[in-house]
């Protein structure tokens, strides 16, 4: 028999004291399923969810019926997945097939009473209480149980952005896949961790100048950094700088940088103009 918090997979063996016994303590919800059906795969872990959301309310025993055929033929199963709910060692109802998340919490809220507010539910009332640090604590409690609560996860990765956890942010966002990743929260917060990671590799940059002001090849990086981060001018400004050093360095890859730019920005725009103004009176000097 193997345990999970909350969730329990049942045999012949234990039935009595995991199933039987257990629900005149607390009710059990009896899922039926088999490892070639389908619709199991479906509802199986949304009941996994719930019994975890719910902890304390219930307990999920889970019945593979080609392992157990003795107590499938007991309850009289037809048809998998089937979901029975025992409380004083009595079925006291359960419904056939795959059910949506909402049908299933109403199933047990109307046995065990208001699931109250989900985990997510708590998170935002607690970042809007101004207690972020709390809400980071209570996601990474539910995606340690629940890894594929993309919902969760998402929520985390934008708390932990704000709370300038940048590294472990990144680490929470790169386990989402699919088409969560198109939705519009995904894509700001890629945005987000985009624009920190730039802004981190522009301190490096900066320091580099800051330590060796006549390091050619340090100039160039950081104008070229200012530009990936759509900071032209200031880019333009540290491209110049190393022209003016030495506009032969590298093969002339001061100027050819510049060029870059303009070609970047296109001839009409205004730092264009200006830029190769001041980069021709440098080469005609």
């Amino acid at each position: 028999m193997e345990t999970r918090a909350n969730v329990v997979d049942v045999t012949v063996e234990s039935f009595q004291k995991e199933v039987v016994d257990r629900s005149r303590q607390l009710p059990v919800l009896v899922d039926f399923w088999a490892t070639w059906c389908g619709p199991c795969k479906t509802l199986g872990p949304i009941l996994e969810k719930l019994a975890r959301e719910l902890a304390g309310k219930f307990v999920l025993a889970k019945v593979d019926v080609d392992q157990n055929p003795e107590i499938a033929e007991l309850f009289q199963i037809q048809s998998v997945p089937t979901v029975m709910l025992l409380k004083g060692a009595r079925p006291v109802d359960g419904f056939m097939g795959a059910q949506p998340e909402a049908a299933v919490r109403k199933f047990l809220e109307h046995h065990i009473g208001p699931s109250g507010p989900t985990p997510l539910e708590q998170a935002a009332k607690l970042e809007g209480e101004g207690k972020r640090g709390e809400a980071i604590v209570l996601l990474r409690k539910l995606l340690a149980h629940n890894p594929g609560d993309a919902a969760a996860r998402l929520v985390l990765a934008r708390l932990l952005v704000a709370d300038a956890q940048l590294e472990e942010a990144q680490q929470v966002f790169a386990q989402l896949a699919g088409e969560v990743l198109e939705s519009d929260e995904a894509k700001a917060i890629a945005a987000q961790l985009a624009a920190a990671s730039k802004v981190g590799e522009l301190a490096a940059l900066e320091a580099a100048v800051a330590r060796a002001p006549q390091d050619i090849a340090a100039r160039l990086a950081l104008g070229r950094g200012l530009v990936a981060a759509s900071k032209y001018e200031r880019g333009l400004e540290e491209l110049l700088s190393a022209a003016k050093l030495d506009l032969t360095f590298d093969g002339g890859a001061p100027r050819k940088a510049m060029i870059e730019v303009f070609n970047l920005l296109g001839q009409s725009d205004p730092l264009v103009l200006e830029y190769q103004r001041r980069l021709m009176m440098l080469l005609c000097v």
